[in-house]
């Protein structure tokens, strides 16, 4: 499959590659998930990186060179199971990250919330502010992402060098805090065993699925970078340490100021700011500039996504899964236009319906583990596709990377169980599992429906 054949461009360099994969992989909701656990947090974040985070690099970097063709996981998961496996890896990865992002109107309205004090209380509680802002950040991706990588890139490399400079901001909490003696701040590094208990297990699926996915998603846009069968391997050897780094030391941060079942899910990363600079004189300025920050890239995050998430279904048009249009490039940009706009279209959606009958902090909740079923998914099948597929392929797994693919699947298949169980305060516990439920059973199904739909127009062209 030649990238001239469709007209795409190959915009992206490996330093592009990098700020992408920080952009995409960290997330300022996820150490507020770690934090819920405690002191413990340090020994969940390495087993984490151990059982998940290493092999799933380890696959990411073997299948990038052996198969670095657009479309990621869909078309290593087709290769190396089954056509329907690959699209339903692809639409998982879709579910995962629109979901991820559903919820963004809430963070940032909570997360200005924090900058405008006792007058800003309102925005938290604000569904319709919420609302507006996911209408506003889905238009800008999209007008963006339709203009082409080459301006999307640079979006999300100043959101990546902006992450880097919230987490600065956290790291500098976190060592004011050790050197002040906090035994809090200790205590976040502390090897002690946590728990055997089904909420340690909760909170450890939801931090790995959630934290630590998506290094296979740079190879999404394998057939724009320049050199895809180096540069994807090397975009992972490169952020794979630093990310790491930055969960560990951002949660340690929060749990130096904040005690865990005090942690404002929406908006843990302003909170911290907040505790930690204050909100008077220099600290407030220091606070607003910070959460400023995060929302920028926050809003960065968004941007690469949708681009991103764009290109599977002009992936699967290309192989008739999908109707034509949805590969249709723009004739001045040579973007994916139509599916670009279909896919801003669904975030938005989603953000309404996690809106629906809930506050920010739960609609994150709801979002979030929508997202971490959906990465579940994935990784069950490219996993999957290592420890049983690629029998008529010439793609040779050593012991060690199988190893590791079964640890990367078993913790992978915990997280798919544990998403109907929600980690903080809900208005109902058995609500919050029951709308989790049904979305992820709707969208599924909406997947098998069209993965029919495309058999039953194949029927039809070959009569």
């Amino acid at each position: 499959m030649q990238t001239k054949k469709h007209g795409l461009r190959r915009e992206l360099k490996l330093r592009d590659l990098v700020m992408i994969q920080v952009i995409l992989i960290v997330s300022l909701t996820w150490p507020a998930y770690a934090a819920e656990q405690g002191a413990n947090q340090l020994l969940l974040w390495l087993l984490a990186i151990v059982l998940f985070y290493v092999p799933l690099a380890a696959v990411v970097m073997k299948l990038s060179r052996e198969i670095p063709l657009e479309g990621g996981a869909y078309q290593w998961v087709k290769a190396g199971i089954t056509p329907f496996a690959g699209f339903m890896a692809g639409w998982s990865v879709t579910i995962a990250v629109v979901a991820l992002y559903a919820a963004l109107g809430s963070t940032m309205a909570n997360s200005a919330a924090y900058v405008a004090g006792p007058h800003g209380a309102w925005m938290a509680a604000s569904n319709p502010l919420a609302l507006g802002l996911t209408a506003v950040v889905c238009l800008l991706a999209c007008w963006i992402n339709v203009r082409g990588l080459h301006l999307a890139k640079w979006f999300s490399g100043g959101g990546s060098i902006l992450l880097l400079a919230t987490f600065a901001a956290m790291f500098y909490l976190l060592v004011r805090a050790l050197l002040a003696g906090k035994a809090e701040a200790w205590q976040a590094f502390s090897f002690a065993l946590p728990a055997a208990s089904i909420v340690t297990l909760n909170v450890f699926t939801k931090m790995t699925l959630g934290a630590l996915s998506a290094f296979d998603q740079c190879s999404i846009f394998s057939e724009e970078c320049q050199k895809p069968e180096n540069d994807v391997a090397k975009s992972v050897a490169i952020a794979g340490p630093l990310i790491a780094f930055l969960y560990v030391s951002g949660t340690a941060a929060l749990l130096a100021y904040i005690a865990p079942g005090k942690i404002d899910m929406a908006a843990a990363i302003p909170q911290l700011l907040h505790a930690g600079f204050g909100s008077e004189g220099l600290g407030g300025v220091i606070t607003a500039v910070s959460v400023a920050i995060s929302i920028l890239a926050l809003l960065a995050a968004v941007v690469i996504s949708v681009g991103m998430l764009a290109r599977l279904p002009m992936v699967a048009g290309w192989d008739g899964l999908l109707p034509s249009w949805w590969s249709e490039l723009h004739p001045r940009f040579k973007t994916p236009s139509k599916a670009i706009a279909a896919v801003a279209f669904a975030l938005f959606l989603l953000g309404f319906v996690s809106l629906w009958g809930a506050g920010n902090d739960e609609a994150a909740q709801v979002a979030a583990a929508v997202s971490v079923g959906g990465f579940s998914m994935v990784y069950l099948l490219l996993f999957g596709s290592v420890l049983f597929g690629f029998r008529r392929q010439q793609v040779r797994w050593g012991k060690g990377l199988k190893l590791g693919a079964l640890g990367g699947f078993c913790v992978s298949f915990c997280a798919l169980v544990f998403t109907l169980v929600p980690l903080g305060e809900v208005s109902s516990r058995f609500g919050f599992g029951l709308k989790v439920a049904a979305v992820l059973g709707s969208i599924y199904a909406v997947g098998a429906v069209l993965w029919w739909s495309a058999g039953k127009r194949s029927h039809t062209r070959a009569q």
